[in-house]
């Protein structure tokens, strides 16, 4: 069976080395060691490994540490020491029940071509597709490049195209097991389908209730969304994070439920389908052109395998930083 799995991260790299550290990421709730945390700066990027562990060097003093769903840490070389805790995100929220949404996402409308580069710019790129079997993981693979976009968002006056995309590979790896008894394997999509699967949407409409969250002193709102009882054999809930000062989208994620969905047949007598995805994506501002670019990106989806009689079932987790 041929999934197609994705990470994506931002990153551009530089210059020669001055500086150099190796140390572990662990979360600091459980000590457990946390695998693709981004180490980055604005020349040089890599991740932690399966044990939370990576080595990094740049020319740059300078340090951020960041997974999605974790605060951010900004330091230096010099002050970074051998362990490291990242603290899971947590909203204090007061929430109260939307009545001027449509007021609120205007403005948002409104500010997207001051917040966002509605035109075609470069940039570098790894994408990274893991494949977890039975909770253990089974293959990873990078594919590292140079990518020129026609724009981040897309507004009602450009349409998507097969074209917006060029790519340019400098690197390809491939770590992990063969193809496992049940034929369980995963291969890229084309980059037009990669790059926009991470593409925020708008779940705003008469489909979804929203209500509005406040945090960080009122800097910050969050809008809700939860799908309506219309879509059915589906469920979709989520969050936009909006910056008060400028209207800008900082994170999105949204998560999908699917119940009853039929089976697909695959080689072998075996039958799949996607149960669950959730894609979660953040926005960071650049000094240097005051624009909001990806920062970081994740998309998990969640598939059942069973076999022609139902004699087994199994859950395949695609994981996606």
């Amino acid at each position: 069976m041929k999934l197609s799995l994705f990470t994506l991260l931002l990153f551009s790299f530089f210059g020669y080395a001055q500086y150099s550290t190796s140390a572990i990421v662990l979360d600091s709730a459980d000590n457990t060691p946390l695998e693709f945390v981004g180490v980055y700066n604005s020349k040089d990027h890599t991740m932690t490994n399966a044990d939370g562990r990576f080595q990094f060097s740049s020319s740059l003093d300078s340090i951020t540490i960041y997974r999605v769903g974790y605060d951010k840490l900004n330091t230096t070389f010099q002050k970074l020491g051998d362990t490291i805790h990242l603290n899971k995100s947590v909203l204090e929220l007061n929430e109260v029940t939307v009545t001027n949404e449509k007021t609120l996402w205007q403005k948002v409308g409104d500010s997207v071509r001051s917040n966002y580069p509605i035109y075609p710019y470069k940039e570098k790129f790894l994408l990274r597709g893991v494949l977890r079997y039975n909770g253990e993981i089974t293959r990873i693979q990078d594919l590292q490049g140079k990518l020129e976009r026609r724009t981040l968002l897309y507004t009602k006056e450009i349409d998507p195209d097969k074209k917006d995309f060029k790519v340019e590979l400098t690197n390809m790896r491939k770590v992990g097991l063969v193809k496992d008894e049940n034929d369980v394997y995963f291969i890229f999509e084309s980059f037009n389908s990669l790059f926009m699967n991470l593409i925020p949407m708008n779940a705003t409409g008469d489909d979804f209730d929203l209500t509005e969250s406040s945090f960080d002193n009122g800097n910050k709102i969050s809008i809700n969304f939860q799908s309506k009882s219309a879509i059915k054999d589906e469920d979709f809930y989520g969050y936009y994070i909006i910056n008060t000062e400028d209207y800008a989208m900082e994170r999105f994620k949204m998560t999908v439920e699917l119940y009853d969905k039929p089976f697909k047949n695959s080689g072998k007598h075996i039958r799949y389908r996607t149960v669950s995805y959730e894609k979660e994506i953040s926005l960071s501002k650049s000094s240097n052109t005051s624009k909001y670019y990806i920062a970081s990106a994740k998309y998990d989806v969640k598939v059942e395998l069973t076999d022609e009689e139902n004699s087994f079932t199994s859950f395949t987790m695609f994981h996606l930083f």
